[in-house]
């Protein structure tokens, strides 16, 4: 028989050499885009879904811009505070790059001001920049980032193709970049086993996913942005959650 003190060691030894299961990942925090079309989101009741509101569409021309502010109505869970997404088209040819630096500062105090009388706790962008018009966009969130105060966070949407080393999202003064892994044509395949593989670089751990296309969440994402082309619906919303989420 060993003595206590060699029996002690032993298990002391064995409890060591264990390795303690590691914890299972965290699930990521899911925000529902709602688009512009009655929506009814009451249902909601977990903390860890939020909701981002089409708050506008800005459509800009040459020497002027539009804004068509949402009609359609919205249910919210009482107190939650909502994220808030602004939709930017260029229209009749316009470029954001043949923008003077008075009008982007125009159209960056029209999104802030925008966001401040929803009061949104994020303000997101979402604008498909044509190469030519990256360095005015770039601008443009500057412009708004100073505008906005350090109050709300400020994201953006973007193209999957953005998320290469050496981007010019590298240089956007933004909280967060969110790339759009649907729509994406011929090259999805690709982009979609890149994010699969790990971090893209500069766009971090934001994803955006359509639940019309069916594939889930790369790992490591911490927060996952989910359009629907319906309205949303709880039935709707746990399917996603089965089939999108790691």
């Amino acid at each position: 028989m060993p003595r206590r003190g060699s029996l002690a060691t032993l298990l002391l030894g064995l409890v060591v050499s264990c390795p303690h299961p590691s914890p299972p990942p965290l699930a990521p925090r899911v925000v529902l885009w709602a688009w512009e079309r009655p929506e009814d989101l009451s249902f909601l009741t977990d903390p860890a879904v939020e909701v981002s509101v089409l708050l506008a569409t800005l459509e800009l021309r040459a020497s002027r811009w539009h804004t068509y502010s949402r009609q359609q109505p919205l249910r919210l869970p009482a107190g939650m505070r909502p994220r808030g997404t602004i939709r930017l088209e260029m229209r009749d040819g316009a470029s954001l790059a043949h923008y003077s630096p008075s009008q982007l500062r125009a159209v960056a105090q029209r999104l802030v001001d925008l966001a401040r009388a929803r009061d949104v706790s994020v303000l997101q962008l979402d604008f498909d920049a044509r190469e030519s018009e990256q360095t005015a966009y770039l601008a443009l969130l500057r412009q708004t980032r100073e505008l906005l105060g350090a109050s709300r966070r400020l994201s953006i949407t973007g193209l999957a193709s953005w998320c290469v080393e050496g981007s010019w999202l590298a240089r956007a003064p933004v909280d967060e970049v969110v790339p759009q892994l649907f729509r994406m044509g011929p090259e999805g395949p690709t982009w979609r086993a890149r994010f699969a593989r790990g971090r893209a670089s500069p766009c971090g751990r934001s994803v955006g996913l359509a639940l019309d296309e069916r594939h889930r969440a790369p790992p490591g994402v911490n927060t996952l942005y989910l359009f629907n082309p319906q309205p949303w619906t709880a039935e709707a919303l746990a399917q996603a959650m089965t089939d999108l989420t790691p």
